[in-house]
């Protein structure tokens, strides 16, 4: 489980991902670096010992909870890629249906294997979030 409190950190994402057990998983994960790199324009950062992220923003929850987040992000765990849509997906029907196998929770796109999905699809779902983040909040 992510912690919600992770901070940016000076951790190498790629000895990160170079720790990964299988050597899939491992491609996958820096396939998906790559393309956040491209979209974001920011250089990967760990985010506690399992976050990569990609830019960061402040959000305050309802409760008064403020948190520090990257803009986007990914988790490359044993079982699945985690990939972080804070907007959520209600704005992504569109682009969703054109992914290929994957599922969802409230802001979690969970995908076996790239293998699975469309990449164009995923860049182009992840530049709309990206931008869609920029216009929400004050991203850096």
């Amino acid at each position: 489980m992510i912690d919600l409190n992770a901070q940016p950190n000076d951790n190498s994402v790629a000895k990160f991902i170079s720790g990964i057990d299988f050597t899939r998983r491992q491609l996958d994960a820096q396939l998906i670096q790559q393309l956040m790199t491209r979209v974001s324009g920011k250089e990967a950062v760990m985010w506690g010992d399992e976050l990569i992220g990609f830019g960061s923003y402040h959000y305050i929850y309802k409760t008064g909870k403020k948190i520090h987040w990257p803009v986007i992000s990914f988790h490359p765990g044993n079982g699945r890629i985690t990939v972080f849509v804070m907007p959520g997906f209600d704005e992504y029907d569109v682009l969703l249906k054109k992914l290929g196998k994957h599922k969802l929770t409230s802001n979690c796109l969970l995908i076996n294997k790239l293998s699975d999905i469309d990449m164009q699809a995923l860049e182009h779902l992840m530049t709309q979030v990206h931008a869609d983040m920029q216009k929400l909040y004050t991203c850096q």
